[in-house]
């Protein structure tokens, strides 16, 4: 105990991370206990944890990510008690290491590539603090860097397939670039032996050559950057073998082929310098046309900041520079973790901060990846939680919305199971049809002959739309002569208060163009639909109503009944149904904008007639609306064209205006003006009001403008 402690002190005060010597004591004796006689790939359990907190301590995080490190592994012992271990330690301890241990359960077993990207957004959104993704990085780069002593090659394998598919994209995402390649490295050595034995030779073939050659221009570059009086440190930068083999199959050469097989690094101590250093080394090499990055005026959303340049050196041989300021360096190596160890010599962490940092880290979006819009819909799902990833018994991953129920897994699986569900158990345990699924549940549908099949109280409990249109369908083949014969008599009740005949509002092109409205054939559906309380009587009737009257000329009111003294006058060009008043005057609110598709109220005004609002609209909170709210609808054929303000938000890169613009242009809407705000963090605002028919036009352009390369957040304001 006391050698284990003296070794976490000296770790611990080698990276100059402020600890409380009480807490450390209590964490080494308790995994002292612990870990006793335990082993983890035939190493010392103690010795695995020490090993892992000396790599996450060399992050220069806080005290606290290190003995959270140390004490991952307890909660797999036998002894482990929740209640007695946030006794001894801390809320905050216990929920990293319970949540470093859901984040163990995570593996490939075997599947293929469609499984690997839900484990990694599972992974992230189990992650709520970052502290617990390094950890878990850490631990999975102590087991790989010890892979020698697994002795079943199969378990190899799948943990290098892990660490390809999951791990090492995770710290790239997290810009971790040395635990991302060694990773790589590492993983590559075990899957393709033959192809990392092929890049290793073609690289050793000319090492010695190579070698001098850089040192020949890191010579030069030092000398020169010395006489303009900057001070720098110059050297070679080793590229990581799976790197160059996937260059080398991409485009198909050698890898003494690659430009930047060749390479410098210079680090220096300011950005000027910077700067200054990229003109003294272009005046002495030709540079390559295309090939220069400035990462420092235009940072990567992970934080890299650095100047990319190939060049041309002795004998038209090209090599690549990167030059940067040691800040940049250590934020290149350590990504967010590097903006933690700052942040702590300052001050200790808030929770905004934690999520504004992990808020510009997840906008990261890896180039590996092939589909960007499927991207944007992976960030949304981390940033936001829109989703909760389950497990079926035999270990595959559902992804379900969050707010899922059992019913909705159910029904995921497939419909039959559903219909014949008795009940479900979560984590091995029976619970009710309601119970809100959670991240890394177990989930088993107890299925039975007997079942008397979906019940009208489960579409309370569902949040998927195909377990609710499932359930609906089925409810309704129970009881449809029943449905029709209550849908029809409620119909017949409402249309024979109008001012015009059943007879007139029934014709047959009436009728047809009412039902297809509905998607619907025959009016036996229609009143089986109204029956169900799917559609109300109320606006069936008015939608007959509207068509009759688009097609009935004006002067032709042979057909109207007697009693219209009390009716207003009817505006057909209206695309706003009021209930229960046919020829209401109607305005919508300029204030909110409201397009057909919006869910919408009505305010009645003082000789106005019927102001239409979104039901979001903030002016809604001045009106009086107690007294004169009205029910309103749209129009099935509702053709009004309305502006819609949509925010956009991007990284501001080079022609990122000209993309958002071309691509509102290439799905044929009009632009009525455009504001943009730049901020100091390099980020652009855009104001932009759109002509916009209805709603889902407005959610496709704001889906298509999400796919743009460098755009973050996209949404309709008031």
């Amino acid at each position: 105990m006391e050698s284990t402690l003296n070794e976490v002190k000296e770790i611990l005060e080698k990276e100059k991370i402020n600890y409380d010597i009480d807490l450390l004591t209590k964490v080494v004796e308790y995994i002292t206990v612990m870990y006793k006689d335990l082993q983890k790939a035939n190493i010392p359990m103690t010795k695995h944890v020490l090993g892992v907190a000396r790599q996450v301590a060399a992050l220069r995080l806080d005290d606290v990510s290190v003995y959270a490190a140390l004490l991952h592994g307890v909660v797999k012992c036998q002894n482990f008690d929740k209640k007695e271990f946030e006794r001894l330690f801390s809320k905050e301890i216990l929920d990293i290491v319970l949540t470093v241990d859901k984040l163990s359960t995570l593996n490939l077993k075997g599947k293929e590539k469609l499984d690997s990207d839900n484990l990694r957004n599972m992974f992230m959104a189990i992650a709520k603090d970052i502290r617990t993704v390094i950890i878990k990085l850490e631990d999975r780069l102590y087991n790989m860097q010890n892979i020698a002593n697994v002795d079943n090659e199969e378990v190899k394998k799948n943990m290098a397939k892990e660490c390809l598919t999951v791990y090492a994209p995770i710290a790239h995402r997290l810009g971790m670039s040395q635990v991302k390649s060694e990773l790589e490295d590492i993983s590559f050595r075990i899957l393709m032996d033959k192809e990392y034995h092929i890049v290793k030779s073609q690289i050793d073939e000319k090492k010695q050559e190579r070698q001098e050659y850089i040192e020949n221009r890191i010579k030069e570059i030092k000398a020169s950057l010395s006489s303009q009086g900057i001070s720098a440190e110059v050297y070679g930068r080793p590229k990581h073998f799976y790197s160059i083999y996937k260059k080398m199959v991409a485009k198909n050469c050698r890898a003494d082929d690659l430009f930047d097989l060749l390479a410098i690094r210079i680090i220096v101590n300011s950005i000027k310098d910077c700067y200054t250093s990229l003109g003294i080394v272009h005046d002495m090499y030709k540079p390559m046309p295309g090939r220069f990055k400035d990462y420092i005026a235009m940072p990567k959303t992970n934080m890299y900041q650095s100047l990319h340049t190939t060049v041309f050196g002795e004998n038209g041989r090209p090599f690549e520079i990167q030059i940067r300021t040691w800040d940049m360096h250590k934020v290149a190596d350590y990504g967010i973790a590097a903006h933690f160890a700052y942040k702590e010599k300052k001050t200790k962490q808030t929770e905004t901060d934690k999520k504004l940092v992990w808020l510009r880290q997840s906008l990261e979006i890896q180039k590996e990846l092939e589909n960007n819009s499927e991207n944007m819909k992976n960030i949304k799902i981390e940033l936001f939680g829109e989703e909760v990833f389950v497990f079926t018994p035999k270990g595959d991953i559902k992804a379900l919305p969050k707010g899922s129920t059992p019913i909705d897994f159910a029904y995921s699986i497939h419909q039959k199971v559903a219909e014949k569900m008795s009940g479900a158990k979560v984590n091995s345990k029976m619970v009710p049809l309601s119970t809100k699924l959670e991240n890394t549940d177990i989930v088993e549908i107890i299925t039975s002959k007997n079942s008397s099949g979906p019940k009208s109280d489960w579409l309370k409990y569902v949040k998927t739309s195909n377990a609710r249109n499932k359930i609906t369908a089925y409810l309704k083949s129970q009881g449809k002569e029943e449905n029709i014969q209550k849908g029809k008599e409620e119909f017949e009740k409402v249309i024979k208060k109008q001012r015009i005949s059943k007879d007139e509002l029934l014709k047959q092109d009436v009728l047809d163009r009412v039902l297809k409205s509905y998607s619907i054939k025959t009016i036996e559906e229609l009143y089986e639909d109204i029956g169900f309380r799917s559609i109300s009587p109320v606006k069936a009737v008015n939608k007959l109503i509207e068509v009759y009257e688009e097609n009935t000329p004006k002067h032709n009111n042979k057909n109207i009944s007697k009693n219209t003294r009390n009716n207003r006058k009817v505006d057909s060009s209206s695309s706003v149904i009021v209930k229960d008043i046919q020829n209401c005057k109607v305005q919508l609110a300029k204030c909110c904008n409201p397009i057909p598709g919006d869910e919408i109220v009505g305010y009645v005004t003082n000789g106005k007639g019927v102001s239409v609002h979104r039901k979001d609209c903030k002016n809604l909170n001045n009106l009086d609306m107690s007294k004169r709210k009205i029910d309103v609808s749209w129009k099935s054929q509702a053709n009004v064209v309305s502006v819609a303000r949509v925010l956009v938000k991007a990284n501001n890169r080079d022609n990122i205006l000209n993309d958002i613009i071309n691509k509102i242009n290439e799905n044929k809407l009009n632009i009525n003006s455009v504001s943009t705000k730049i901020t100091p963090d390099r980020e652009i605002g855009l104001v932009i009001m759109i002509n916009i028919s209805n709603a889902q036009e407005l959610q496709k352009i704001i889906k298509e403008i999400r796919k743009i390369d460098s755009v973050f957040e996209v949404r309709r304001i008031q």
